[in-house]
């Protein structure tokens, strides 16, 4: 289901991932693979692992989006014609599909650099933000924020300085923060996520 949404990693002052994603954005979907990798890595190896990161810079990497764009389909079905290097850095940094599984692809690397896109600001669009999830690891949490708000968050929120594309809908809201040494399993997660959608697994 196309539910929009935000994964994003904080880590010594500033967000090293804002990974827009198009599907299942939902605590059920997005939010359990989120939480999943979290209870199965070993954040030191996520934590080292983003020290490669950084997000695409539209004048340092002109050529690479150049190249990149102009050989990426146009239309599903199209002819093949990127490289190999390109289709790698799609499926394994920028594709819409990725979602929450971007933190895998981090994980699981072996390229000494990981050029990301950088989807922060779509938290000031709760319209189209459906929910967002934030590893923070200067504060040690894992944070889940909603969409389709129309109330004005409290100046003391993560996203309350971003700017609100239009003025019935707000920056996404707050909902719940775990600790990250604590994480919970699926079912109470869901239970304070998604009381009336419990899953009966």
């Amino acid at each position: 289901m196309g539910t929009r949404n935000l994964t994003a990693v904080f880590m010594d002052g500033e967000y090293k991932v804002a990974q827009y994603g198009q599907w299942d954005g939902y605590p059920s979907g997005q939010g359990v693979d989120i939480l999943n990798i979290l209870k199965n890595a070993k954040k030191d190896i996520l934590k080292n692992q983003l020290k490669k990161v950084r997000f695409i810079d539209p004048e340092k990497d002109k050529k690479f989006i150049d190249e990149y764009d102009a050989k990426a389909p146009k239309y599903i079905g199209d002819p093949e014609t990127r490289t190999q290097d390109q289709i790698h850095w799609f499926e394994s940094y920028a594709s819409r599909d990725l979602g929450g599984k971007i933190l895998s692809s981090i994980i699981n690397s072996t390229d000494d650099e990981m050029v990301l896109k950088n989807s922060i600001n779509f938290a000031g669009d709760s319209l189209f933000c459906e929910f967002a999830y934030v590893v923070d690891f200067d504060k040690n949490t894992f944070e889940i924020y909603q969409g389709f708000n129309k109330e004005k968050i409290d100046k003391s929120e993560r996203f309350a300085s971003f700017k609100c594309d239009g003025d019935e809908y707000k920056q996404v809201k707050f909902v719940h923060s775990f600790d990250l040494e604590c994480l919970p399993d699926k079912k109470e997660f869901l239970e304070i996520l998604e009381p009336e959608e419990e899953d009966e697994d």
